[in-house]
């Protein structure tokens, strides 16, 4: 008998996603979605493209779904193409209906989400052993696709898994794609792990208060004797359990933590105390690992990086050939300019992805045409994220921002110094500040070292007119 199923799209969507990302460790992309619903409500692909956007050919369409049929495939272990996806997903939908009381008595903990049903029903599926399965805090983000980042991943896993390293910092502009790596990373290495913890750092909490309720709950460590400990005596006793324990902490937003108008990098008073809590998780000899994200790398970790192999530092730049992979799942057209856009959009996944989707809505998808207005053009969300970073700013970063803003080309310090009236000191500590920030770029010539600014920062600084 016919098993009657009442599938809607949302729901077909998410089935489809976890075998896609079960079988090439990718979240469904935009056009693959529309894919996934055109096909299953019985469009066919130049309707699905023409709904995506107007540029997007039926044989584009028909290109990225081959390879969406091929994961699907993969993922069920049987050939699945457009003419049969419908009655595939809702087969496997049936067969997960079916056996869910079983999936919720060995899936009790929040674990990542590539232990899927799918895998559960697979006979060589090995039952989950929960006592070493590391657990995670509802705040972890969900997994996104990220594009070019295989380098930064393989470095990040010598460092934590071959090199044993206590502390690193990936930091990057707003948008850069800094937590998506991370979660990646995560999603890559958690086997490794006896416990992973999440966080952000937006709470803004005192660090006594952040190690009991952040890392001390939710970490597998007795509740704190009473009466109360000093942050010493917490200390050590995070300490003592990352000796015991192969931990993994994640924190996100260490950046709220940082002062405004101050040189990039230094606490605010109220949150100092911070600084002593990574020192001492980087000094003291464990074998655990945290993991700080953040818009701006911290002050403290100038100087120590080089001196420390228990340090490490990633900052992250643009993409390359990622960004015209963003493009391409856009639908966009006029190819030969695309690497012109990724340049002067910094290769910022953020700024990627608002761009091609006001270029579909404006330009009809058309990168040649948007490239005929690049001065006139910029995204309100590229806006608020760059004019919030300049808000940062100290008085002297302002002043060598602005200047850098009315060259035409990139300059030397010794210009920059004349031309402010700032002693070498101030002028040198703004540059790096600035760099660190990852507002000014650096280039080594014949003639010396020069600076300048990325075109798109360059525009919004002169669209504030900064003083």
């Amino acid at each position: 008998m016919a098993i009657q199923l009442n599938m809607n799209v949302t729901k077909v969507l998410k089935v489809a996603d976890n075998l896609v990302f079960s079988a090439r460790k990718k979240h469904l992309n935009d056009l693959e979605r529309s894919i996934v619903e055109g096909v299953y409500e019985g469009k066919n692909y130049k309707d699905i493209g023409k709904e995506h956007t107007p540029s997007c050919t039926e044989a584009h369409v028909g290109e990225i779904a081959a390879n969406l049929w091929k994961a699907i495939s993969d993922a069920l272990d049987e050939k699945v193409s457009k003419a049969n996806f419908k009655s595939a997903i809702e087969r496997y939908h049936s067969e997960i209906e079916s056996s869910t009381g079983f999936v919720q008595q060995i899936n009790p903990l929040n674990v990542c989400s590539d232990i899927t049903i799918h895998n559960q029903l697979d006979p060589h599926y090995k039952q989950i052993n929960l006592s070493n399965t590391p657990q995670y805090l509802k705040t972890i983000p969900d997994l996104v696709p990220i594009y070019d980042r295989t380098q930064e991943l393989d470095s990040l896993k010598n460092w934590i898994l071959t090199e044993k390293c206590r502390s690193i910092v990936i930091s990057g502009t707003a948008g850069i794609g800094k937590t998506a790596l991370a979660r990646q990373l995560v999603e890559e290495i958690k086997g490794d792990f006896d416990e992973i913890v999440w966080q952000s750092l937006g709470c803004q909490r005192s660090v006594v208060e952040f190690i009991d309720r952040n890392l001390i709950a939710s970490l597998n460590i007795a509740a704190l004797p009473e009466p109360p400990l000093d942050l010493e005596a917490r200390l050590s006793l995070l300490l003592e359990h990352f000796r015991e324990h192969r931990c993994l902490i994640v924190l996100d937003d260490l950046d709220r933590l940082f002062s405004s108008g101050e040189l990039a990098g230094n606490y605010t008073e109220e949150y100092r105390e911070y600084r002593d809590l990574f020192r001492r998780i980087w000094e003291t000899n464990h074998q655990s690992c945290i993991l700080l994200l953040s818009r701006e790398e911290p002050s403290e970790m100038t100087g120590s990086v080089s001196n420390n192999s228990s340090i490490h530092s990633l900052p992250l730049g643009g993409l390359g050939d990622g960004g015209s992979e963003i493009f391409r799942e856009k639908g966009l057209s006029d190819e030969e300019r695309w690497d012109y856009a990724i340049e002067y959009l910094g290769g910022n996944p953020a700024y990627l992805q608002s761009v091609a989707i006001a270029i579909n809505k404006l330009f009809g998808g058309k990168v040649g045409e948007f490239c005929k207005y690049e001065e006139l053009f910029l995204t309100e969300e590229i806006g608020s994220l760059l004019t919030h970073q300049f808000d940062r700013l100290s008085p002297a970063e302002r002043e060598v921002i602005r200047l850098l803003a009315s060259e035409t080309v990139p300059i030397n310090i010794s210009r920059i110094i004349e031309s402010l009236n700032r002693s070498p000191a101030d002028v040198g500590n703004a540059i790096v500040s600035l760099g660190r920030r990852g507002l000014v770029e650096r280039t080594e010539t014949d003639d010396g070292t020069v600076f300048s600014l990325r075109s798109i920062v360059m525009l919004q600084a002169r669209l504030l007119a900064l003083d």
